[in-house]
């Protein structure tokens, strides 16, 4: 098992090297009544060490953080108007430099994923006045937000799920009409008894840091729910239903060369939405799931098929991960 003692950042930045962000949330007391607080964590993979770097009140809908190791900031999510709740939840950005937090947004309702890459955020959230999740990116210094999609179909696309590749600086995105979901809901024809949800057509696309060259890769009618990157391949977890847990998930490998596609089965732990990565060795895969009714962070390793526990705390949440290679 790998040590998962948590400690202070220590002053050694290696922020090029492969990490893992982390967003846990756990009551101050033992009390029924006690506040809870987010802590941002990091793990980092070379000296299999687990460290805390931030803290902050539980405020959003969904807690939500980024440590930016190389820049040493930590962005976070917060509601500013709680006992109204007019705000929706916003992102602040926190130096660790100088514990000088600043708000970036001031427009948005909920957010969904952040990741970071120098005075640049992309993230997924559902802008006030919006019913989708979009793909926006951030320019840290101005303020100025621009989002991905066409015109004439941005609020109808909604965002399930995106990946970021820092290498070849290419972002992966899976999504899907909101209308054909609610059409979809409405006209369940089938045998009664079961579920006859029709799953909308999920597409995955390739963009740029820009989004201003955007490519269609594939599509299926299946919850294209986890994307992730490797050499020349985009691999995606997708399933027939929502959130069935008993039915193994369908495994895709879309080769970004000659554009092929391979479907099988993931025939082992089923990874939680989203946070899924392989390592930068591409070895491993770095996951939230459930091992021995352990609910944690594990390690994959793709060979033996085998789960090393790195994160798997008895009491509090652990929200969700983000891997930076």
């Amino acid at each position: 098992m790998l040590s998962t003692a948590c400690s202070q950042d220590s002053d050694n930045n290696r922020g090029e090297d492969e990490y893992v962000t982390l967003t846990f949330s756990k009551n101050v007391t033992g009390e029924v009544n006690s506040p809870i607080v987010n802590e941002i964590l990091y793990y980092d993979s070379s000296a299999e060490k687990l460290n805390k770097v931030f803290e902050s009140e539980y405020t959003s809908q969904y807690p939500l953080g980024f440590y930016d190791k190389k820049n040493k900031r930590v962005y976070y999510t917060k509601n500013i108007d709680i006992e109204n709740d007019l705000s929706g939840d916003q992102i602040f950005l926190t130096d660790l430099n100088n514990n000088e937090e600043i708000q970036l947004t001031d427009s948005l309702f909920a957010v969904n994923n952040m990741y970071a890459l120098d005075d640049s955020l992309f993230f997924v959230a559902r802008p006030l006045g919006s019913n989708v999740l979009k793909l926006g990116l951030l320019d840290i210094n101005t303020g100025e937000i621009l989002y991905w999609g066409n015109e004439d179909t941005i609020e109808d696309i909604n965002i399930e799920v995106i990946t970021v590749d820092r290498k070849n600086e290419r972002i992966y995105i899976s999504a899907y009409s909101d209308s054909e979901r609610r059409y979809n809901v409405l006209h369940q024809d089938g045998p009664p008894g079961q579920n006859n949800f029709k799953m909308p057509l999920h597409t995955v696309y390739e963009t740029d840091f820009s989004f201003e060259n955007t490519r269609k890769l594939f599509s299926e009618h299946e919850w294209i729910r986890t994307l992730m990157t490797k050499e020349n391949y985009v691999i995606a977890l997708s399933d027939k239903q929502y959130n069935d847990a008993e039915t193994p998930s369908n495994l895709i490998q879309y080769n970004l060369l000659d554009n092929s596609l391979k479907k099988n089965k993931w025939n082992s732990s089923r990874l939680q939405v989203g946070d899924a990565n392989y390592s930068l060795d591409e070895e491993n895969i770095y996951a939230i799931t459930m091992v021995n009714n352990k609910r944690g962070m594990y390690l994959y390793n793709i060979k033996s098929k085998k789960f090393t526990e790195i994160y798997a705390p008895k009491t509090g949440f652990l929200n969700n991960i983000q891997v930076v290679k």
